[in-house]
């Protein structure tokens, strides 16, 4: 018989993207069709998804007729009460067969597989999610091993209760492959995590590894034909269709443009008053870089803030602050990230810092939402004394911090991002240690500390001084 399997992965809340995919769904969709995600359709950084808590992405899939989806990072990320929420309003399985709380108990609120039956096939479908437990245990949350979780589902279901298997992966292509050669007998890998457009496939110990890229840029169709006598897919044929030239489904619209009423109302109550304008830039030193440094260091008390203003979109005009101002001033959920480093790291970001070819780089990497990298801030017990006429890497005559001079083999306590702290862009960080992570997100701080007089006051002070010499 013939089946048509349909896949999307690591959307990302692009849902303008997913309204044309949704046109293309139904252009393709035929009688023996499974829909599936394979994670990543959820991210908070856009205000409708954040806003109706996750919801948003229920009410699209639904109204397309998904089959199932995993949960992917973004997913995790944003904790239980999300999850809860978005299994709560699908209206059907979210598959994920990893995933516990610290206490070891599995999450109930997710299934660990469902079977469909279409026509006489009866296909099995588990779900299993990527590892970033560093991050999970500051919800609650704990991924085990994805291979010996599915050889524990598999041990418990009957071999005559299915035909053929499915496994939704969240993994990335990498451990897609470790996956089809440690497990027997899986016949399809609807992928997703690592971004791979896959127009062909890949076929990997008789195993159908499939992935569809990003953002909405894709949708997947897989068609088999499959022997019901002898169990096993007699031929199959991939391919990627590019959605762009699908128009918008008014549908899909529609629920958008609800839900984001919805979110922007909801976003939108009056939170407090700031005391005064903050500006920022991508370029120079600012004052609203300049407070989310000093919140940084006084919050995870340590020696140094640092941060790039690119995990800022712009400065602080609207005296009346909401949570929506909040989210389009700081969209990335990044968190607070308490490392170790040496002196000579420090330096040499902040020589980087200087140079225009930093600042206005790309900025994409791990849970980054914005568009370029931005320089560097510092908290206010610091002074850069630079002269910008100095040739790269050679314009900062003097470091110091708390009005001693920076130690290049000293071991500094600094407060920052994950972002920075995995070197992303400003590569010296990765030479870090003794990491912590908070589970707040940075924009969760500047709510906190732009209550704070003191703070508001500190950002106007200069920490980078030019000099001529």
């Amino acid at each position: 018989m013939k089946l048509k399997i349909l896949y999307i992965n690591d959307l990302h809340s692009r849902f303008e993207e997913f309204a044309k995919i949704a046109s293309a769904i139904e252009d393709l969709r035929e009688e023996n069709t499974l829909i599936f995600d394979a994670g990543d359709y959820y991210d908070p950084w856009r205000i409708e998804a954040i806003g109706t808590n996750g919801k948003i992405g229920s009410d699209l899939l639904n109204e397309e007729g998904f089959n199932a989806r995993v949960v992917g990072n973004t997913e995790g990320f944003s904790g239980k009460e999300t999850l809860e929420n978005m299994v709560k309003t699908s209206n059907f399985p979210i598959i994920t067969c990893n995933m516990y709380d610290l206490k070891g108990e599995k999450f109930k609120i997710l299934k660990d597989y469902v079977i469909f039956e279409v026509g006489k096939l009866r296909t099995l479908v588990i779900g299993v999610t990527s590892a970033y437990n560093e991050f999970y245990n500051l919800y609650n949350i704990y991924i085990r091993d994805p291979i010996e979780e599915l050889k524990r589902v598999l041990s418990n279901i009957e071999k005559s209760k299915y035909d053929m298997l499915i496994i939704i992966s969240h993994l990335g292509i990498n451990q897609d492959k470790i996956l089809a050669n440690a497990i027997p007998n899986i016949d399809i890998i609807i992928g997703g995590h690592s971004h791979t457009v896959l127009d062909d496939c890949i076929l990997e110990n008789d195993t159908i590894i499939c992935q569809a890229g990003q953002y909405g840029e894709y949708l997947g169709e897989l068609v088999i034909e499959y022997n019901l006598e002898e169990k096993v897919i007699k031929n199959f044929n991939n391919k990627l269709i590019l959605v762009r030239n699908y128009q918008e489904h008014s549908k899909i619209n529609e629920i958008l443009l609800e839900s984001s009423k919805i979110a922007h109302k909801d976003m939108s109550q009056y939170l407090f008053k700031t005391k005064r304008r903050l500006s920022h830039s991508f370029t120079e030193e600012s004052e609203l870089g300049n407070l989310l440094a000093d919140c940084l260091k006084n919050f995870l008390k340590a020696d140094i803030g640092i941060i790039n203003s690119g995990v800022l979109n712009h400065g602080i005009e609207n005296k009346n602050i909401t949570k929506l101002i909040l989210h389009e001033i700081c969209p990335s959920p990044l968190n607070p990230t308490l490392i170790e480093i040496k002196g000579n790291d420090i330096l040499l970001t902040l020589e980087k810092s200087l140079l225009k070819e930093f600042q206005l780089s790309n900025g994409a990497g791990g849970g980054f939402r914005g568009n370029i990298l931005g320089n560097i801030q510092i908290s206010n017990n610091v002074r850069v004394i630079y002269n910008p006429d100095r040739k790269p890497l050679s314009k900062i005559k003097s470091v110091e911090v708390e009005g001693e001079p920076l130690e290049p083999l000293k071991w500094y306590k600094v407060a920052t991002s994950d972002y920075l702290q995995r070197g992303t862009g400003y590569t010296d960080f990765m030479n870090c240690k003794n990491e912590i992570y908070r589970p707040e997100w940075l924009r969760e701080i500047l709510e906190m500390y732009l209550k704070k007089k003191r703070f508001i006051q500190l950002a106007i002070s200069k920490r980078f001084i030019k000099t001529n010499e």
